[in-house]
């Protein structure tokens, strides 16, 4: 399975899905999926405040579907390979029709987190096979206990501290960004393709000057973990601009990595920003487990 696998993990939720299916849409706790022939499953997640009720919740999914697909959505009982795979969770069931597309689902309560996911698999003529359907239920965790986040979508992985919330996010086709805060800190992670494009009339420091605006400092050319790296920081060096830096608008402790990974065709870079000085435990832990998979 491992082999032919990925992991998909997004605001505290991971499952893997097969290689050869794709994230079409990402959303805030939701993310659809599709293979070449189209969607294939859909998922959707959020904390659940005050008593659960599979029920409840199963009427709120009836009235989301289109007219006339309400009348059927029906409870199911779950089958023994999916409540096998679901025994972390309290599940139940459910199945809907439509001219040309049938679905089946579950939903699922975590009584650790009290998170309440949905997920349905969309079943035309290249059915998920009930083997793949098993698996990708087996797979799916909705919390974590070491305080950190995963997040892995496309070709990125990284590990960030849960205490820092997505603020925004954007995929776009040579870059991606995603952008964390914590009160006023700000870390940013970077993914740029194709890196050969990139840096092919000008070096990894050349490139950085385009990515953040430095005043007076330079950058300075690294190494890290034997790839190419450029790094840059700025801070307030007397004690009144220390003072001082907690009322200004923008932030005072700046700091910027972007390493090459060659073989991978890519730069990744991770910036962070804030009033307060910066953790560099923290930073040093967020870089080091931002990768290309």
């Amino acid at each position: 399975m491992l082999n032919r696998w990925k992991e998909i993990a997004w605001y505290g939720m991971r499952f893997k899905i097969p290689a050869d299916w794709q994230l079409s849409q990402i959303g805030v706790r939701y993310l659809s999926i599709e293979n070449e022939l189209g969607p294939v499953m859909e998922i959707k997640w959020a904390p659940v405040k005050g008593k659960f009720s599979h029920s409840t919740h199963l009427k709120q999914l009836s009235a989301l579907q289109k007219r006339q697909l309400r009348k059927s959505v029906k409870p199911e009982p779950v089958s023994s390979d999916w409540a096998a795979a679901l025994s972390d969770f309290k599940a139940s069931e459910f199945t809907w029709q439509s001219h040309s597309t049938r679905g089946r689902g579950a939903l699922m309560y975590c009584p650790i987190c009290r998170n309440v996911t949905l997920i349905q698999f969309f079943q035309k003529r290249s059915n998920p096979s009930q083997a793949v359907s098993v698996d990708i239920l087996a797979s799916i965790r909705d919390h974590r206990s070491d305080g950190q986040i995963l997040w892995a979508a496309y070709d990125i992985r990284a590990l960030v501290p849960e205490t820092y919330q997505l603020e925004s996010y954007r995929f776009e086709a040579g870059q991606y960004e995603l952008d964390f805060a914590e009160g006023s800190q700000h870390v940013i992670l970077y993914r740029w393709s194709m890196a050969s494009v990139l840096l092919d009339k000008q070096d990894l420091v050349q490139f950085a000057k385009t990515v953040a605006s430095f005043g007076k400092a330079e950058p300075i050319a690294g190494t890290i973990d034997g790839h190419d790296m450029v790094e840059w920081s700025t801070s307030p060096v007397a004690d009144w601009q220390r003072q001082l830096s907690r009322f200004k608008h923008k932030a005072s402790y700046c700091w910027l990595g972007l390493w090459h990974l060659e073989a991978q065709n890519r730069i990744l870079g991770v910036k962070a920003e804030g009033k307060k000085p910066l953790d560099t435990a923290v930073l040093d832990h967020i870089c080091t487990h931002y990768e290309i998979v």
